[in-house]
């Protein structure tokens, strides 16, 4: 099960890295290449992960 979790969370990642990256090369990136694969990733995972992490900063701010 963590498998398939793991799975999912790194296409859906790659998939909005790819977009994200597309976005500032002028649709010239495709993430396809292994070194691209992973700066896909790594970007899709910020991306992904940034709503979380504000939140929980706005958390902190509002309370101290």
């Amino acid at each position: 099960m963590d498998f398939i979790s793991d799975l999912l969370f790194t296409l859906l990642a790659h998939r909005v890295g790819v977009y994200v990256l597309g976005l500032f090369c002028g649709g010239r990136f495709k993430g396809e290449s292994g070194f691209a694969w992973g700066w896909a990733v790594a970007v899709g995972g910020l991306v992904l992960f940034a709503p979380f992490v504000a939140f929980i900063a706005l958390l902190i701010y509002a309370r101290g």
